[in-house]
């Protein structure tokens, strides 16, 4: 069985509270306590996303991703998530051209 542990927590922040979610399943707990009335789409994605790496269908970092991508949605990523792609704190050539 895989691990169900993100590499990286993702805080989200209600209420004034701010809370780290470190697992798939800490995710799903998370969700089921989301307001009925405020579930969409994009909330039933991380739900399916989530249990789908429970029963090993999807990975952990994908059903991680889906939790970022409702929380940012839904306005409760505490802190900014973008993982930069690989090789991205490279520099970039400079053009020579002037502001």
């Amino acid at each position: 069985m895989t691990s169900l542990a993100f590499l990286a927590p993702v805080q989200v922040k209600t209420n004034d509270v701010r809370r780290d979610i470190n697992s798939v399943r800490e995710a799903l707990v998370f969700l089921n306590q989301w307001p009925k009335a405020r579930r969409g789409p994009v909330y039933s994605c991380a739900v399916r996303s989530c249990n789908a790496a429970i029963a090993g269908q999807m990975t952990t970092e994908q059903a991680r991703q889906a939790f970022v991508g409702f929380a940012r949605i839904a306005g409760v990523l505490a802190k900014s998530d973008f993982s930069p792609p690989a090789g991205a704190d490279q520099k970039l050539p400079v053009s020579g051209r002037g502001p």
